[in-house]
């Protein structure tokens, strides 16, 4: 009966041991998730600077032309924000795909961990019913 009980810490150890695994693979993911969202966070900035400094630029020259109400400034300025609406939909979709894309990657790892897990408990049944003779 000794035996039994070294496979039996044996597995549970493994057993731990696998779930401590999966735990962190879990937090990398999430980490590597908020780094994504952080730079997801600063492009839409960079976008909307970008887009406000064009803004500007064509409103100033505008201005120094004599053209501040004309079809040309409104065309332009307009033209830059429907330019920036699109960069930024298509930002948030790529944001969107790549939480997805951590969810699944969670999920996998939480499954192998439990088939790791339930695979390490065969194993020591399988030992046991060698050990004791009941598994020929």
């Amino acid at each position: 009966m000794p035996v039994f009980w070294v496979i039996a810490a044996a597995t549970a150890a493994s057993a731990y041991s696998s779930y401590e695994a999966g735990q962190a693979q879990e937090e990398q993911y999430r980490a590597e998730q908020r780094k994504a969202e952080v730079q997801n966070v600063r492009s839409v900035r960079q976008q909307i600077r970008e887009a406000r400094m064009t803004q500007a630029s064509m409103t100033n020259v505008a201005a120094q032309t004599g053209g501040m109400g004309g079809s040309a400034l409104a065309g332009g300025t307009s033209s830059v924000g429907a330019q920036l609406a699109g960069n930024l939909g298509y930002m948030s979709d790529i944001a969107t795909e790549n939480t997805a894309i951590t969810n699944a990657a969670i999920s996998a790892t939480q499954w192998q961990t439990t088939a790791t897990i339930f695979g390490a408990i065969g194993s020591v049944a399988g030992t046991y019913g060698k050990a004791t003779g009941k598994i020929k």
